[in-house]
């Protein structure tokens, strides 16, 4: 006697069993093999905050993180601070990684190289200088001591290099790019040499690119280099040569070129920041955060928030919370779980 509801259980199963082959299979050899989807994208989130760090007296003060920290409801990944580079071969710099890894941070050291005591000044442009051997004692000590430190950490060497207006700049210093390839190359070896494993080098250029100093002709290559950045501001209309520009406008054109440089490296903003002067900061932050970097900007892996008042010496506010609103909107857009 035909028994329909025996044929149609076994329809079924067939049916789920197909499916399930289908489902499973995908590329691999064992049909079995479930294929774990891809990863979140996640970029990390850091920041410098006014009054971090002393130069003066080469003292951190990490509680002006955390104040920055308690202020947008947020845990920073990435401690972002400026020193001299004679301070790299300084037992203290050891002493302040430490404290920076005991608050849970990473830190991130943005170094700028001048003639001093232990690389006297000469005739030569400081980068042929320092590719030439000059500096070679100094630097052999400042590796010795960078062996000490356990952890990775962040080394912006000569952040900005092509903006004319900074003394270490390749051309405020009269160097060409061939001396800061050299220059970077030559630090790079002698860091090796010493052992000073835990430094990711970071190569970071301000925006815009130009034309007479295009980021190509001075990047050391990718055997000296671990991540790609970019330095970049909104202005607006705080400068006699600065309008206001929104994030792409800032970004654009130089993350492209970047990118196509060193397509895999990963890359930061390394300073990042709007003022309020001209325009809508707290729309600023909004399109930056929810928008342009997680559809627009996709290689971004990580946001640095430069946070200070530059009023006094540049007649720019660069503070986050200089109205509520701007605060409110940046802390609601670095919550996300793409920000960690």
């Amino acid at each position: 006697m035909f028994n329909k509801k025996k044929y149609i259980i076994i329809f079924i199963s067939t049916i789920i069993l197909l499916i399930s082959a289908f489902l499973f299979s995908g590329n691999s050899s064992n049909p079995l093999e479930i294929v774990n989807p891809a990863p979140q994208r996640q970029v990390t989130f850091g920041a410098w905050t006014e009054g971090f760090f002393d130069a003066s007296t080469q003292t951190l003060h990490p509680e002006k993180l955390i104040e920055f920290e308690n202020l947008i409801g947020k845990k920073a990944s990435i401690a972002h601070y400026y020193i001299g580079w004679e301070a790299l071969d300084d037992p203290r710099l050891i002493a302040q990684f430490k404290i920076i890894n005991d608050n849970n941070w990473q830190p991130m050291l943005n170094v700028n190289p001048y003639y001093f005591d232990d690389c006297p000044p000469t005739n030569l442009p400081i980068y042929k200088a320092i590719a030439s051997g000059h500096c070679d004692a100094f630097l052999h000590q400042a590796g010795k001591n960078l062996n000490k430190v356990d952890r990775p950490f962040y080394l912006l060497f000569a952040w900005e290099m092509n903006n004319k207006d900074l003394e270490w700049s390749i051309p405020y210093s009269g160097s060409s790019p061939e001396d800061f390839i050299l220059a970077w190359r030559h630090i790079h070896d002698i860091f090796e040499k010493e052992n000073a494993k835990n430094i990711i080098w970071v190569f970071c250029p301000n925006v815009p690119n130009v034309q007479n100093l295009p980021y190509n002709s001075f990047y050391p290559g990718d055997e000296y280099v671990d991540w790609i950045g970019l330095d970049g501001y909104n202005w607006g209309t705080t400068q006699s040569w600065s309008s206001w520009t929104e994030f792409r406008g800032v970004f654009q054109s130089s993350y492209d070129l970047i990118i196509s440089i060193a397509p895999d490296k990963p890359l930061m903003l390394a300073e990042v920041n709007t003022t309020d002067r001209g325009g809508d900061k707290a729309q600023w932050y909004r399109d930056m955060f929810t928008i342009q970097i997680p559809n627009n900007f996709p290689k971004i892996s990580a946001v640095i928030i430069f946070n200070e008042d530059r009023t006094p010496s540049e007649n720019v506010n660069w503070k986050i919370d200089v109205s509520q609103e701007s605060l409110d909107v940046f802390k609601s857009a670095v919550n996300s779980p793409l920000y960690q």
